[in-house]
């Protein structure tokens, strides 16, 4: 049962996944007998818990985790369980996020979904009283490779019922074997001798036992050969020998190396044709089935692609066990994205940090498809303290095990980190080939000694376009794409890339650079969401295999054009026009306002020389020019990866950010809500002028406050003709800076216009009015800033908008 108020509850299948943030409480009962309960031990395994997890077992406290991703294990004390059915296991979970101190931090666009709750496999296990509570198995090979080494460390524990020590087996009654089966033919290939083991009541004993043999098999994505570790614990008693508890470790044998730039593996360089794959699956969110999992590996290897990248965080166990099984290397990555220098040379953060990789490599290091651990992607890598990060994590990992460390760059033209791990690792944002090929031409270069691996790269596509490739969303323009792109990898030589990506997934942040019906949907795939191959599926299938490209229709595609910019302004320009031709108080106050401000707003406060009707008119055609602007900007740069980068940064709110989108891809509606916008803000400006009125003393009708808000922001009118062709104007780059300082010009001429009738209205000196205003915007931005920054940290984070910007000049 689950409860998101602990008064409702709700029957729920675990594993799942919530698509929610916030808190929620899993309860159920259970039952143990005597039996059981005399001669066993209990914990509590979880292979996932998203994000923070606290469990009670009949109220009494067991254990807290944090990070999700990673096995979560809580010995469970005999005081907390009882005979019968009535036991009750709670476990609380919360997965909200922050910018500051969870990990991952606060998402940004093209990361992951934050699903919550028991994501994956989640049990108790009962072992015997004394019992192997951790195994690691470490295997090796000489020079030759023909002969190969397997160590064993075992950690046994006793645990004494009620903590008698009468109830333990005496000291030293103990020991441990290793064997190692083929796990094809189950045929023992070697086995160590008995270790014995001296175990203490309430105590943890680390046993070490190893061996080794000759001519063994060697794991390759070609040649998966496996191997099954098989540990037992006896129970010794005289010259008898009684199996008490077994635990047993899939594994493999192959030689990992990195040599001048090649990765190396059983002595032979390895090229990486890879592909990025998500957890993430329609219906189930993050808690895919064994079914599931297996059935887009198979997908996967069916590509001829010899390696998955397992991007943002740590997969199920079961996935890595498929690529041992079917020959897949395997990137392993930690959830660190996007993370600021300032964070990450916080002392708590990194302890956070070194804590999650070492459950991370506690448990998968001894699957011999993992080619490399991955400490993030996208941090600020620009600067001095990050090289200091870089090598601190690198260490931490090779104490913990030998392989490869990598992290994923996005600062290509000023990175200062990546020489400081083993694989320069590249997150290349595919805008233009030209600036693709120099990109990786000039990473590979600042990088002679390390192997050089693009971690991701791809394109957007709308699942239902078949217009050909002329269309830069269809499915043959993203194949096409992969052509293109993939032929620069292979003549650059690098060490291998991973094709973003094997499919659809959901993430936090809405998308604005993708034209989908649902924001939240990054559409890179290979594959659809819900796992319908697109023509680029069979186009990488057919690179990864050197086989014969079939010729992509082009199509005859044609851009749409925004009509709506252009209809919009010519509505403003006819309806003031009539206005001023046809009404001559309408046409006299335009002259005025222009011509003798002062006065005109005198007039305003003193004869009422408008009408309110008329001004709402001018209102009205305002607010339409301004939402003509900002659709106009929105609807340039909608496809723009770093606009979208920084509005994620700016707009925090997922709603208000939803709404800019729509205005970019639909220039109708984004006109009706963005004039809607502008037209609630004047009467909100209105609004703020008339009750800053008591901080003067002076009493002033709306009306006069409304007059001023919008007589002052005539000007803008005046940009109707910018307005509707500038969508078309910014084709040419070289006029985007000059129409942005224009409007720049016009705002603060209306910005000058509005003050001056504020200080008319309040009957005080214009000096005066400005100096107000420019403490109530220097205040205003000040409060946004401290709210921003206390909230979202974004004065760490703004490093990371300015080096991104620079390196992708």
């Amino acid at each position: 049962m689950y409860s998101t108020d602990k008064e409702n509850w709700h029957a729920v299948r675990v594993p799942s996944s919530f698509d929610t943030e916030g808190r929620v409480v899993f309860r159920r009962k259970f039952s143990i007998d005597e039996s059981l309960i005399r001669t066993s031990s209990f914990k509590l395994v979880s292979l996932g818990i998203d994000q923070e997890c606290e469990v009670y077992i009949n109220d009494i406290f067991v254990g807290r985790h944090t990070g999700g991703s990673t096995t979560v294990e809580f010995d469970i004390p005999d005081e907390a369980l009882q005979l019968g059915p009535e036991n009750t296991i709670q476990i609380s979970v919360v997965n909200v996020l922050n910018s500051r101190s969870t990990l991952p931090l606060r998402k940004q666009v093209w990361e992951w979904r934050s699903y919550g709750g028991l994501v994956r496999d989640t049990y108790i296990l009962a072992t015997p009283r004394t019992w192997i509570s951790g195994l690691t198995v470490r295997t090796a090979l000489d020079d030759e490779m023909k002969h190969a080494t397997v160590a064993v460390s075992a950690l046994v524990t006793a645990k004494s019922l009620n903590d008698s020590a009468a109830a333990m087996p005496a000291a030293g009654s103990y020991a441990i074997t290793a064997e190692l089966y083929d796990k094809l033919s189950r045929a023992l290939v070697a086995q160590s001798a008995v270790q014995p083991a001296v175990v203490q009541p309430n105590r943890d004993l680390d046993v070490d036992v190893s061996f080794g043999f000759n001519g063994p098999k060697l794991w390759s994505p070609e040649s998966p050969e496996l191997y099954v570790v098989q540990v037992t614990l006896w129970r010794v008693e005289g010259k008898v020998r009684t199996p008490l508890d077994m635990c047993s470790r899939v594994t493999g044998f192959s030689k990992r190396a990195l040599d001048k730039g090649t990765i190396l593996v059983n002595g032979l360089p390895v090229v990486l044709k890879g592909v990025v794959w998500h957890e993430d699956y329609p219906g189930t969110g993050a808690s895919m089935t064994y079914e599931q999992m297996e059935r887009d590996i198979l997908l996967v290897k069916s590509l001829g692609a010899n390696a998955v990248r397992f991007a943002f965080h740590p997969p199920h166990p079961y996935l890595l066990n498929l690529c041992a099984r079917y020959g897949l290397y395997a990137f392993v990555e930690m959830p660190l994205d996007h993370a600021p220098v300032d964070i990450l040379s916080d002392e708590a953060y990194e302890s956070l940090v070194e804590s999650y990789a070492r459950e991370m490599v506690q448990r998968d290091a001894d699957n011999p498809a993992v080619l490399a651990w991955g400490i993030g992607d996208q941090f600020d890598s620009a600067g001095s303290r990050s090289i200091a990060f870089v090598r601190r994590m690198v260490s931490f990992l090779h104490s913990l095990d030998g392989r490869a460390v990598y992290f994923g760059s996005r600062m290509v033209e000023n990175d200062l980190a990546a020489p400081s791990a083993d694989i320069a690792a590249v997150d290349l944002p595919a805008t233009d080939l030209k600036s693709f090929r120099r990109h990786l031409t000039d990473w590979k270069k600042n990088h002679p000694m390390q192997p050089v691996v693009l971690l991701s790269y791809g394109r957007e596509v709308d699942h239902t376009n078949r217009n050909g490739r002329s269309d830069p969303l269809s499915q043959e323009s993203q194949a096409y794409f992969f052509f293109q792109y993939y032929a620069v990898v292979r003549e650059l030589g690098i060490a291998g890339s991973f094709v973003s990506s094997f499919s659809d997934w959901r993430g936090d942040r809405p998308i604005m650079s993708a034209n989908v019906a649902d924001h939240y949907l990054a559409p890179l795939g290979l594959m659809s969401y819900e796992r319908e191959k697109r023509a680029s599926y069979e186009m990488v299938r057919t690179l990864y295999n050197d086989e014969k490209i079939a010729a992509i229709p082009v199509g005859n595609y044609r851009a749409s054009f925004p009509s709506a910019h252009v209809l919009s302004g010519l509505f403003v320009i006819m309806l003031v026009g009539y206005q001023y031709a046809y009404n001559r108080r309408f046409g006299e106050a335009i002259k005025r306002s222009f011509l003798r401000s002062y006065n005109f707003f005198a007039d305003l406060r003193d004869l009422r020389a408008v009408s309110f009707f008329q001004t709402l008119i001018l209102a009205f055609a305002v607010s339409v020019t301004l939402a003509v602007l900002v659709s106009s900007y929105l609807y340039h740069f909608r496809t723009d990866l770093f606009v979208d980068y920084v509005l994620t940064y700016l707009v925090v709110s997922d709603e208000a950010k939803g709404q800019l989108i729509a205005a970019a891809w639909h220039p109708f509606t984004g006109i009706l809500i963005l004039t809607g916008f502008w037209f609630v803000l004047s009467w909100v400006a209105a609004l703020f002028i008339r009750v800053s009125a008591f901080f003067f003393r002076k009493r002033i009708s709306f009306f006069h406050a409304y007059g001023v808000t919008v007589w002052g922001a005539m000007p803008f009118v005046l940009l109707s003709p910018v307005a509707m062709s500038l969508f078309k104007v910014m084709e040419t780059p070289v006029y985007i800076i000059p129409c942005t300082i224009l409007v720049a010009v016009f705002a603060f001429w209306v910005a000058l216009r509005v003050l001056m009738g504020v200080s008319v209205i309040y009957d005080t000196s214009t000096p005066k009015a400005y100096a107000g205003g420019l403490f109530v915007l220097l205040l205003f931005v000040g409060a946004t800033a401290m709210y921003y920054d206390s909230t979202y940290a974004t004065r760490s984070y703004l490093p990371i908008v300015v080096h991104v910007a620079r390196s992708m000049r």
